[in-house]
């Protein structure tokens, strides 16, 4: 599932689409995207309605529309699911067999395409912010030392890769950033979240989600090809460099970028970690 950068990456690929209206929808009405908001009310609410702003947090995507006046914003939340991806496409684009949410404009075509329909969309009407609520980012100011001790202290028990992966804690955190904070700090997925030290944990979260962003959302990728690929991947994703965790966990030699000793890949509450048992202690 796309996580922090991946989403970031997302987002402006929309961008294009700001500050122009939406002249007609192409919808596939009966797939499973729309299970949270029918498309006819997608259709009556954003048509003629213009792009005003984009925002990512953690993994959620936000789009605003409407004809100007922030006190009249609907606001469209976009979850891309496993495999769910934006593109800007050309004016005259034909919807593909997985275009299930098509926006034409004047100059371009903001598409969500999803083959396996795991993401969904949410339609906010007169809502001002509806991110206002959410948890902070961990790259976030409001990510301090304070806030992340009294996350470990709530879930004393629970293995710190674990969770990692809560997103009300850690907002775009997925199973790969996971594995690289952990990775850094040299930390066992297994080990109990209160013999964590808040100061080293946080060290390296904000380290992997800025590193994630420069590499994988600011840099896309120059050979798609690569076979590091992941088989969910869009092939514009830029990616870390091979110092990283990242371009060995699901290498062929599966080897630690760090000391050269093995990778070790373990089943932990139904999710892959990846580790080096060297390091991690």
């Amino acid at each position: 599932m796309p996580e922090l950068a991946e989403v970031e990456f997302s987002r402006r690929q929309w961008n294009p689409g700001i500050g122009k209206k939406i002249l007609r929808l192409a919808l596939h009405p009966k797939t499973r995207i729309f299970r949270d908001t029918f498309p006819a009310r997608l259709r009556r609410n954003l048509l003629h309605q213009s792009l005003t702003a984009s925002r990512s947090h953690g993994k959620r995507l936000f789009f605003s529309f409407g004809p100007g006046s922030k006190s009249n914003l609907q606001h469209l939340e976009i979850h891309l699911g496993m495999a769910g991806r934006l593109e800007c496409r050309p004016p005259k684009h034909t919807p593909a067999k997985h275009d299930h949410f098509v926006l034409y404009q004047k100059n371009q075509t903001l598409v969500f395409n999803d083959y396996r329909q795991f993401g969904r969309l949410l339609l906010y009407e007169g809502h001002s912010a509806p991110w206002s609520n959410l948890p902070p980012e961990p790259h976030a100011p409001a990510f301090t030392q304070k806030h992340l001790r009294a996350i470990l202290t709530r879930h004393p028990k629970l293995p710190i890769k674990a969770l990692l992966l809560d997103q009300s804690a850690f907002p775009g955190v997925g199973n790969w950033m996971a594995d690289e904070i952990l990775w850094r700090a040299r930390l066992r997925p297994n080990i109990p979240a209160a013999q964590i030290d808040a100061n080293q944990l946080l060290k390296q979260l904000r380290f992997v989600c800025k590193g994630a962003l420069k590499y994988v959302a600011d840099q896309p990728a120059k050979h798609p090809s690569n076979k590091l690929a992941h088989h969910t991947e869009p092939p514009t994703w830029g990616r870390p460099p091979k110092s990283w965790l990242f371009q060995h966990r699901w290498s062929d030699d599966l080897s630690c970028p760090r000391c050269h000793t093995p990778l070790v890949r373990e089943k932990l509450r139904a999710r892959t970690a990846c580790f080096c048992p060297k390091c991690q202690l």
